[in-house]
C-alpha cells in the first residue's frame, strides 16, 4: 500500500478540489490527477464523481478516506509509540492555539521544552476553538489549547489547566469607575453588568467562545450591548479602554493599563477553562505530554 496515495486521496476530499488538494500538497494538478486515476485502476472503481465545477466523493471514496485517515492515524501512533520507547528527542508536534492566550503560554513554556527537547519541531497553528476541534478530529493537531464552556466540549480529551475569570474595564474618569473602583495595584471590586445599560462596548467577534459565553450575562443584565467595536484582539480592546473609547469585557489576563483603567469582577461572574486538548485516537507522546505539563504550571503561576 502506498501511503503517499492515501494522503492524495484525503487532500482531495478535505479540500473538494484536486487543484486546492495539489497546492495543499505542493505537487501539480496534472500529477495528482494521474495518481488518482492509477488509484481507481488498481482498486478498479471509481473513487469521485468529477464535473466542471463540482467534485464529491463516490461511496467507494468516502470508505476509502474513511480508512486512509484510520491508517494515518496508526502510522503516526506507531512512530510516536517507537520513538517513545527509546526516548528519543526528535519528532514534530502539530500545535494549536488561539492568538493571544496561546502566544503568552508558548513564550513562557517553549524555553523549558526546548532544553529537554531540542530536536523536537513544534509547528504552530492559530484558529479559534471551533477550528482547533475540526483539525484535532481530522488529525492535523496532535495538540489543541483552547478556551471552552463544559457544555461545547465535544468528543475529544481534555486536560484543565486553569480557570480564568472575565472582567468588565471602563476608563478610570468613567462616573462608575469614580464611585466604584478601587485605587491602582488594588484588588478588583465587584459591580453589577446591568449599571452600564447604555454604554458603548467593544468586544471579541460575534461567533467567538467568549463572546458566546458573555451572551446570556448580558441577557441576565436586561440588555443588548451597544457595539461599538469587535476584534479578535482582547489586547486591543484593553487599550481601547485606557483610551476612553468604551467599555468592554475581557480575559483577566489582558486587563492591562491598569493606570488609566478600572477593571471590575461582575456580580454573574463569567468563566471559562483554559485546556490543552488532543484527538483519544491519536494520544500525546512523551513529548507531547511534557509540553502539557509545562502548560499546566503555566497555568498555576
Amino acid at each position: 500500500m502506498d501511503l503517499k496515495q492515501l494522503e492524495y486521496v484525503i487532500a482531495i476530499a478535505e479540500n473538494g478540489s484536486i487543484s486546492k488538494a495539489a497546492e495543499s500538497l505542493f505537487i501539480s494538478q496534472s500529477g495528482l490527477n494521474q495518481q488518482l486515476i492509477k488509484l481507481e485502476k488498481e482498486l478498479n472503481i471509481q473513487l469521485l464523481y468529477r464535473t466542471t465545477h463540482h467534485l464529491e466523493m463516490t461511496q467507494a471514496g468516502k470508505i476509502y478516506v474513511k480508512n486512509a485517515k484510520d491508517i494515518m492515524t496508526i502510522k503516526k501512533n506507531t512512530y510516536n509509540q517507537i520513538a517513545d520507547l527509546v526516548d528519543s528527542s526528535a519528532g514534530v508536534i502539530e500545535l494549536g492555539m488561539t492568538t493571544e492566550h496561546g502566544s503568552n503560554m508558548f513564550v513562557d513554556v517553549f524555553p523549558e521544552f526546548s532544553k529537554r527537547y531540542p530536536n523536537v519541531t513544534l509547528n504552530l497553528y492559530e484558529g479559534i476553538v471551533r477550528n482547533q476541534h475540526e483539525k484535532l478530529l481530522a488529525g492535523h493537531l496532535d495538540l489543541g489549547l483552547v478556551l471552552v464552556k463544559e457544555p461545547d466540549k465535544i468528543n475529544l480529551e481534555y486536560v484543565h489547566l486553569y480557570n480564568e475569570r472575565l472582567v468588565l474595564g471602563v476608563n478610570r474618569c468613567h462616573p462608575l469607575a469614580r464611585k466604584y473602583g478601587a485605587p491602582a495595584g488594588a484588588p478588583f471590586p465587584t459591580i453589577d453588568l446591568s449599571l452600564f445599560a447604555g454604554e458603548p462596548f467593544s468586544l471579541v467577534f460575534a461567533s467567538s467562545t467568549q463572546r458566546n459565553l458573555l451572551r446570556p450575562h448580558f441577557e441576565a443584565a436586561g440588555f443588548e450591548p451597544k457595539i461599538l467595536f469587535e476584534t479578535s484582539m482582547n489586547h486591543v480592546l484593553s487599550k481601547m479602554v485606557a483610551h476612553d473609547i468604551c467599555c468592554t469585557i475581557i480575559p483577566q489576563s489582558h486587563a492591562g493599563n491598569y493606570d488609566r483603567a478600572a477593571w471590575f469582577y461582575l456580580t454573574s461572574d463569567p468563566v471559562w477553562e483554559v485546556a490543552m486538548v488532543y484527538n483519544k485516537n491519536n494520544p500525546p507522546s512523551k513529548a507531547g505530554w511534557y509540553f502539557i505539563k509545562l502548560a499546566q504550571e503555566h497555568g498555576q503561576e
